[in-house]
């Protein structure tokens, strides 16, 4: 086996910066951001390729900003940046790949087909991308479709596009809209899958801002996602909405587990809310749920909510000083942000830090007009403080939505007969925070109550994980992704032998078409069988593996004399070579020195 060459990790990854809409209407801006996000969708579906979520893409949106320097920020080797024209029926797209180190373009393409081809052209495209990352970066499982669609009507696909837009938003009216593009997709399509699985996180965010009540919430999100699952049992969206009704109301622990799988198994990130909030309140399993909240910052470094997850974590983990941390982060992308605030609030209470405390709370507060949680931290504050009668003179005169929060304000006063009589209202309105019974904190003064053990036992935990050390890689499954061996022995001798019999008699690599792809199709042999025999076997990356042909080929007619009347760059041309760029770029790389320089010295 020859030796490897270093290929750094970071190569093998990607930021899709958001498509310019250049289109005449400004407001088509939402389909220009969908095809961004569905090649996002799609890429993420390539096992050993890391690629940056859309938040973090977007954060760049409209700003001048040097790809060598997102790259920096990012932490990746490649940027897509492209733009988006929509006209009546038609659409075109241009797109180019570019490395962050030297800010060179390998890759540019542009598409011109019919609106109704769409679907098929955003598949193409992530192939092509992830194809080309491939060859010029080392091995990464491409699955032969990336993101099928369940829907082929161009106008119902337009809606869901335009209800995927304003969920992103995530604010009150941006989540009403939501709701009637996606309902309106569902019209034109009955039968669109990725539309009822929308919906259903729609209703979902919907009860968060008390559209709708809690249990009308959840019915609708469960109906909507298990309508998509019906009409697509591969729906990992709508397998995950099921997993949070299942985790937050229904309390199934287990039935949450496996929806979760199945949303993993079908392409979910396992880096997700979800998984976090299971390990902390379920397992109690809080190292692996900061490895979780911490992979997240990472394929997501630019996104508020992502740091504001990792304090979360730490938070319920008793790590105060590390939450603290992470609430910075989210301040300096956001220094608005009103939950990073009162949650970073929250935590200098506990550590006795009560001034900087009351100043985070209260300017969350300013910040969402006095109203949500902010207020239920003020009281936490003033408990910690001491000011025990000045809360509970507030507790007498408030209304609650939610009956755990008097409970939880009156377990940490330790009065538990007033905690556990709002707790059993809590426990048959099935509120969210009833999930969090087995580790957080605020009910210990309640865990040698009786009625508390009851109403637990009844909430039937599972066993606990208990922090155990050497944890296995992240994820449910617990099936790390691997570089299995793809060939057996004989296979490997038998296209190694075909290999060198392309190249040394058939000289393949003097065409400067070839991809990995038609060199498969020359052995008869599966794309990413081929990759893994390059990268694994040979130690170089298809187009290392190709271009060391190409410049034994060049330098062997560099030196001859008959081609002295030709010049150097015909002569890589002649070699296979595609361009200027590519050919100095790899002779340097491989000698050290220049080709006229490296002629001069052996022509003497």
């Amino acid at each position: 086996m020859s030796t490897h060459l270093s290929i750094s990790a970071s190569n093998k990854s990607i930021v899709v910066l958001p498509f310019v809409n250049m289109s005449a209407d400004p407001e088509n801006e939402y389909f220009s951001d969908g095809i961004t996000e569905e090649i996002i969708n799609a890429l993420t579906t390539v096992k050993g390729l890391k690629v940056i979520a859309r938040t973090s893409s977007f954060a760049f949106k409209n700003k001048n900003i040097d790809v060598r320097s997102i790259g920096h920020q990012l932490g990746v080797g490649t940027v897509l940046e492209g733009s988006v024209r929509k006209a009546k029926n038609r659409v075109r797209i241009t797109a180019q790949l570019i490395n962050t180190n030297d800010g060179t373009h390998f890759w540019s393409k542009n598409f011109d087909r019919d609106l109704k081809d769409i679907f098929t052209l955003q598949d193409e495209i992530s192939v092509l991308l992830a194809d080309q990352i491939r060859e010029n970066f080392g091995h990464i499982e491409i699955p032969p479709v990336l993101h099928p669609t369940t829907t082929h009507d161009v106008k119902a696909y337009d809606l869901w596009l335009k209800g995927s837009y304003h969920l992103k938003r995530k604010d009150y009216e941006d989540i009403k809209a939501a709701m009637k593009f996606f309902k309106a997709a569902i019209k034109v399509d009955p039968n669109y899958s990725e539309a009822y699985a929308y919906l259903g996180e729609t209703y979902i965010q919907a009860e968060a801002l008390n559209i709708f009540p809690n249990e009308e919430g959840n019915n609708l999100a469960r109906s909507a996602a298990e309508k998509a699952i019906e009409l697509n049992a591969e729906n990992a969206k709508a397998h995950l909405v099921i997993a949070y009704i299942e985790l937050f109301s229904a309390w199934n622990w287990d039935t949450a587990l496996r929806a979760y799988d199945k949303a993993i198994q079908y392409g979910q990130s396992e880096q997700n809310d979800f998984i976090t909030y299971y390990y902390i309140f379920i397992k109690e399993d809080f190292e692996r749920a900061i490895q979780v909240a911490k992979s997240e910052t990472e394929t997501d470094p630019l996104h508020v909510h992502s740091h504001w997850q990792l304090g979360l974590t730490y938070y319920f983990a008793r790590r105060f000083e590390d939450s603290i941390v992470a609430f910075n982060k989210a301040l300096e992308i956001d220094p608005s942000y009103a939950e990073a605030l009162r949650f970073r609030g929250l935590v200098r209470g506990f550590l006795g830090k009560f001034k900087e405390a009351l100043i985070d709370v209260n300017r969350a507060l300013e910040l969402i007009g006095g109203l949500g949680p902010a207020n239920f931290d003020l009281l936490v504050l003033k408990i910690l403080m001491g000011k025990n009668e000045e809360v509970l003179a507030v507790l007498k005169k408030s209304k609650f939505i939610d009956s755990s929060d008097p409970a939880i304000l009156y377990s940490l006063l330790n009065m538990p007969t007033e905690a556990i009589y709002w707790l059993d209202k809590a426990y048959e309105e099935r509120s969210v925070n009833m999930a969090t019974l087995k580790t957080f904190w605020v009910w210990d003064n309640l865990r040698d109550n009786a009625r508390f053990k009851e109403i637990y036992a009844q909430m039937n935990f599972p066993p606990s994980i208990k922090n155990k050390k050497n944890l296995e890689p992240i994820t449910i499954s617990e099936v790390p992704f691997v570089n299995p061996s793809l060939l057996s022995k004989n296979e490997i001798a038998h296209h190694l032998g075909q290999l060198d019999k392309l190249m040394m008699e058939d000289k393949v690599y003097l065409d400067s078409t070839i991809s990995l792809r038609q060199l498969a199709e020359k052995l008869d042999l599966q794309p990413n069988k081929l990759s893994w025999l390059l990268n694994e076997q040979i130690g170089k990356n298809f187009n290392e593996y190709i271009n060391a042909f190409r410049l034994i080929a060049f330098k062997e007619k560099a030196l001859n004399p008959k081609n002295s009347n030709l010049t150097l760059l015909g002569l890589a041309y002649e070699s296979g070579f595609s361009s200027k760029t590519v050919f100095n770029a790899f002779f340097k790389k491989m000698e050290g020195v220049t080709p006229k320089s490296w002629v001069k010295s052996h022509m003497k």
